[in-house]
């Protein structure tokens, strides 16, 4: 009987430690799966992050090639604009010499030796050219050639060629006094500058000989 108790003991504990083996693997299986579980949620948060991240640059590198696609045309069409405004520089140029021909042939025509207006077929011949020459200034507006105003003008480097000083007290120095040459622009670029004459001051020992 001792022994029968004694063996009733043993199975008794056994399966306490059975018990107590069990829960503890249930506990470390339990704990086990939890970390499992963060471990596949933060996974998935970094990869989220990642997929985040990479949206975002290609979202980035959209925006920058459709600006820089934007600032392309931008240039391109102030290329074909100044292109277009410009295409008639030399050509214009060339054509500058035809009506400054014009207009010398004016001067000499507009008035005789004896110092009368021309009549009959000098008449006709004179006002044939000044058609000319006004039909050939309307032409040049159209393109955007127009002449510079310089008379009376006070001397601007950018648009006049001082070809001669004049003294004279009567107006301001550095005021253009005489044009020898028109000078014109193509829209707002210099196609020939003015050829003046520029005043300036009287010299003191001119002064004092007058």
């Amino acid at each position: 009987m001792k022994a029968g108790h004694g063996w009733l003991k043993m199975t008794d504990e056994t399966e306490t430690e059975v018990a107590q083996s069990s829960a503890t693997a249930a506990e470390v299986g339990a704990d086990s799966s939890q970390d499992e579980a963060k471990s596949d949620e933060q996974v998935m948060q970094e990869r989220i992050a990642q997929l985040e991240d990479s949206l975002q640059e290609q979202r980035d590198n959209h925006l920058r090639a459709v600006a820089d696609m934007d600032n392309l045309r931008k240039r391109l069409m102030r290329d074909m604009e100044q292109a277009r405004k410009f295409a008639i520089e030399g050509f214009a140029r060339d054509l500058l010499s035809v009506l400054d021909n014009l207009e010398r042939a004016l001067d000499i025509m507009r008035t005789t030796d004896d110092g009368e207006v021309p009549s009959g077929n000098s008449r006709s011949l004179l006002e044939g050219v000044e058609l000319t020459r006004t039909e050939m200034v309307k032409a040049f507006n159209r393109h955007g050639i127009t002449r510079i105003e310089a008379m009376d003008k006070p001397f601007d480097p950018n648009l006049h060629q001082a070809m001669m000083h004049v003294e004279d007290d009567g107006v301001t120095p550095g005021t253009v006094v005489q044009e020898l040459m028109a000078g014109y622009r193509l829209n707002e670029r210099l196609l020939r500058p003015s050829m003046v004459g520029v005043s300036r001051a009287v010299s003191p020992s001119q002064s004092v000989e007058s």
